[in-house]
């Protein structure tokens, strides 16, 4: 049996998972805190359900970090606006990585 409320539920729910939407990289030179940069990335999502990740680079130094929020985040161009004048004032190197990763 179909339910209507039961389908809403679910698509709510995945439409609220939290993904990736952003992605830099950083030289092995420098690097940034998982505090502040969560902290960048929550005034720039103007969301405080959001979430940071480091990976290592493979065949290369430093570190990938990927910035996560649910789906269905709001007007991502803003977001990057805001994302990038953060970065830029606190990030040397950042900027010219920052990738979007959803359109």
């Amino acid at each position: 049996m179909n339910n209507p409320a039961v389908s809403a539920a679910i698509a709510t729910k995945g439409r609220s998972q939290l993904v990736v939407h952003f992605q830099f990289r950083l030289s092995p030179e420098t690097s940034i805190g998982p505090a502040l940069l969560q902290l960048l990335w929550s005034t720039a999502a103007d969301s405080r359900r959001v979430k940071v990740g480091r990976q290592p680079r493979r065949n290369a130094g430093g570190f990938i970090y990927s910035l996560y929020a649910p789906m269905d985040l709001q007007n991502l161009a803003a977001v990057e606006i805001r994302l990038r004048a953060l970065l830029d004032r606190h990030v040397a190197g950042a900027l010219p990585t920052l990738t979007r990763m959803h359109v």
